[in-house]
């Protein structure tokens, strides 16, 4: 019975360990195919979620500082005027080799020192109306850094250059990428900053600049912005990129983990089943079939244990012979017979130590093992189990009874066979005594 129950609770067990690995695949795949979903809309959808734009329109900068410039501030004669938020006029008079007019915005609206961080700008988008004869017009960026800028002056900020047709009389929008700007080459003249300086640079843009083109003829001009459209990505596409691969590859070593995970598990899960397997089977060879307590081979593997843990103690080896079992097994069938041993390997387990040892030796002979007690205590003990058996209720047999045949040994090295041996002298005694009775061997008992 027990045998089954440890059947069951291990079939049910290996079932249920099924489900969990299938329930933890399942949400495995899933969690794959989410973010395999995910990686398609992040490169799909890749400039909603990293593009953010920001504009800059008459009514937004109404609180924004502002230059309205010319060449007059360095000698020239041109004359120019606000006419508005984000438009101006000027004439453009002789006076200086390369006459202009311009609009400066600063960003940070205080005209300080931090400005925008346009290091992923994607685009920059202008849209104006020009009136006048210039074929181009000029767009500057100002980048402040400490490295080379000082607040006290504006020209030291690096002057970001691009130049773009004009579309006179009529609203254009024109827009650039990072690609377009460079260096304005007065300024790297001027300053003659290391290598690493003269490169474009767009971390700290602190002002826009609008104005004429480096070839536009002399009169009138005149510009109106209706919106600068800035847009920025919160990081490159190259660290966008590389984030994705970093899941990908995060989700990669969690799987490998959890595929290593699930192998040490089933690994771990083997051994346990193949270790309950071979416990099991070694419990079968060890264990009589029909009676469930321990058979010639396994009481004989038990007694060695024994003597290795007690091997001064004395050993007192208890047979046991049902009294005409044969006539029994003839008058009421094998099976009764079957009935019967169960029922005597019962009523021995029950009344012995917890130490004890109980066995079928064979047939209808069983034997107990007891160690540590003498030879009264053996005596007490036959006598129990052998009024046990008398008073015991086997059904339509009647009484059945039992003789005992017992030795005690204090020899260290004796075998479990050779201490039978001397006890089946005991028990031809108690047969040839009447049965149903109790004999201590002595030496000067003879063998059946």
């Amino acid at each position: 019975m027990a045998l089954r129950i440890k059947g069951l609770h291990r079939y049910f067990s290996e079932r249920a360990g099924r489900l969990g690995h299938l329930l933890a695949n399942v949400r495995f795949e899933l969690a794959l195919l989410c973010l395999l979903l995910l990686t398609a809309g992040a490169v799909i959808w890749q400039d909603q979620i990293l593009l953010r734009t920001t504009r800059f329109t008459p009514a937004s900068t109404v609180s924004n500082s502002h230059l309205i410039f010319s060449d007059a501030d360095s000698g020239g004669k041109t004359v120019v005027q606000g006419t508005g938020p984000l438009a101006w006029a000027c004439d453009l008079r002789a006076g200086n080799p390369y006459p202009y007019c311009g609009y400066e915005l600063f960003v940070d609206r205080n005209r300080g020192t931090h400005g925008l961080n346009l290091t992923n700008m994607r685009t920059l988008a202008i849209s104006l109306m020009y009136e006048g004869q210039a074929t181009s017009f000029r767009v500057h960026l100002k980048n402040f850094d400490p490295h080379y800028s000082r607040a006290t002056d504006d020209d030291t900020p690096k002057y970001l250059r691009v130049e773009a047709d004009t579309t006179p009389g009529k609203w254009q929008r024109t827009s650039f990428v990072p690609d377009d700007f460079g260096v304005a080459d007065w300024w790297l003249r001027k300053y003659k900053l290391a290598p690493q300086f003269g490169r474009p640079q767009f971390d700290n843009i602190t002002s826009m600049i609008i104005e004429t083109g480096s070839e536009a003829p002399l009169g009138p001009h005149a510009f109106q912005i209706r919106q600068i459209e800035v847009k920025t990505a919160i990081m490159s596409e190259a660290q966008w990129y590389s984030l994705l691969l970093g899941l990908w590859i995060m989700m990669i070593v969690v799987y490998l983990g959890y595929r290593f995970g699930n192998l040490r598990r089933a690994l771990r899960g083997r051994r346990t089943l193949e270790a309950l397997a071979l416990r099991e089977a070694q419990a079968a060879a060890n264990h009589d079939h029909l009676t469930k307590i321990l058979n010639r081979r396994g009481v004989t593997e038990r007694f060695t244990d024994l003597r290795k843990d007690r091997r001064e103690a004395a050993v007192t080896v208890i047979l046991i012979d049902i009294d005409h079992f044969k006539a029994l097994n003839d008058s009421y069938g094998h099976d009764y017979g079957d009935q019967v041993l169960a029922e005597i390997a019962g009523v021995i387990s029950r009344n012995v130590r917890g130490a004890d040892l109980v066995a079928r030796w064979g047939g209808e002979e069983f034997v107990v093992v007891c160690a540590g007690i003498d030879r009264r205590g053996a005596q007490r003990v036959s006598e129990k189990i052998r009024e046990c058996i008398e008073t015991f209720d086997f059904g339509a047999c009647g009484q059945i009874t039992a003789s005992f045949g017992i030795h005690w040994s204090q020899a260290s090295d004796a075998e479990l066979s050779q201490l039978v041996a001397l006890a089946d002298i005991a028990l031809y005694a108690a047969k040839a005594g009447g049965r149903n009775c109790v004999r201590l061997h002595r030496p000067t008992m003879k063998a059946a």
